[in-house]
């Protein structure tokens, strides 16, 4: 990269693990991210040296909920005035350039490059930008789905960004709150309620769980990932919907549950066996959300079984050869078995994350906010 990159909810993630014990690594980390937002308004997948970045697209919005924890932790009343107005327009952009039909999908907008950089050109106003968009750059939730070339939205309302999206509303309104910022507030929080009453309109009660739909048919999509589970994120479900999805899915052993979980992809997914970084292997980032999901209902045997899987996932490797795995094999608990599995990758760190926060070692994310000042 010439130097140095920050990936988007890489670097947020880098921030949450770090305020653990190291206050200026993890404000660091949160505000020049943060910094790296474009002119179009939006937080980009990567920044890099020499002003080159994703201009194309954006990433998973989780800015808001690391910032509110790094709030709630130390008090720092400034850090949320630092950041404060670039994730509000990072939050209205979803709206503006990824909504269809009150849903958002994932996206890749044309623009002129700069230094016509192997990023800057490839993919970039095409489906595969769109999916690098996501996150989770291979994933097979996204394989044949089309791209519109007018929109330049991939025509999939997703369950996982909308679920996102709405718990981003609720962080930022949160800080806006602590800021006096009423107006807002308001927004925000009708944003959030807007978004959670049409991602609830995408539960599937043949199949007991929320289901991405094409927005070029109105079919649903049937593959499955942890994302499905983000609903939870937004407070879409009903308890019972959320039991349903434990007992349907979570504990299912032909989709999630086993000895390592939570594969990125179903384990009866067709592209599950090709292990290969977003097409099955286990990444701790989607772990953490699924788990903070689980927080919201009243499900504590699945969040203590999360919590404790998650825990010796991190923990085998680690004991055995000193490796925190940037992905791992489900079938296993192998990180080293593949070659794209970075052996010491920070947001390997969140599945220990889970296990601090379920011990009530750590504070979870949805603890109210008091403004330090008042």
């Amino acid at each position: 990269w010439g130097g140095f990159v920050l990936f988007d909810w890489d670097t947020y993630f880098a921030a949450y693990l770090a305020a653990i014990d190291n206050k200026d690594l993890a404000y660091a980390n949160a505000i020049e991210i943060t910094r790296e937002k474009t002119e179009r308004g939006f937080i980009p997948n990567f920044g890099t040296v020499t002003n080159l970045k994703s201009r194309d697209r954006s990433q998973p919005p989780v800015g808001s909920m690391v910032i509110r924890q790094l709030y709630q932790r130390f008090g720092d009343r400034w850090l949320l005035e630092e950041v404060f107005d670039d994730l509000l327009e990072w939050n209205r952009w979803w709206v503006a350039h990824r909504m269809h039909d009150g849903l958002l999908c994932w996206g890749s907008d044309p623009y002129t490059p700069l230094s016509d950089a192997h990023w800057e050109v490839t993919g970039v106003g095409d489906r595969l930008g769109a999916a690098l968009e996501s996150g989770l750059d291979n994933s097979p939730m996204y394989d044949d789905v089309p791209f519109d070339k007018e929109t330049h939205l991939m025509q999939l309302a997703d369950v996982g960004l909308n679920g996102l999206y709405v718990m981003d509303c609720e962080a930022l309104a949160d800080i806006a709150e602590v800021l006096g910022r009423d107006c807002a507030v308001q927004e925000l929080r009708a944003r959030a309620a807007d978004t959670r009453v049409v991602l609830a309109a995408l539960w599937d009660e043949d199949r007991g769980i929320f289901l991405n739909r094409r927005t070029d048919t109105g079919a649903a999509s049937t593959r499955l990932s942890p994302t499905n589970f983000y609903a939870l994120l937004a407070d879409a479900a009903t308890q019972a919907q959320a039991e349903r999805m434990m007992t349907g899915h979570f504990y299912n052993s032909a989709e999630f549950w086993g000895d390592w979980i939570m594969p990125s992809i179903s384990r009866d997914d067709s592209a599950y066996p090709e292990q290969s970084y977003w097409r099955g292997r286990i990444w701790a980032p989607m772990n953490f959300l699924v788990y903070l999901g689980l927080r919201r209902y009243d499900l504590p045997k699945a969040r203590a079984a999360l919590a404790e899987k998650s825990r010796r996932l991190l923990m085998k490797e680690w004991l055995e050869k000193g490796h925190v795995h940037e992905n791992y094999n489900p079938d296993t608990g192998e990180g080293c078995d593949v070659a794209n599995s970075d052996h010491f990758y920070h947001w390997g760190g969140l599945l220990g994350l889970i296990a601090f926060i379920e011990a009530g070692v750590l504070e979870g994310p949805e603890v109210p906010l008091k403004d330090s000042a008042a």
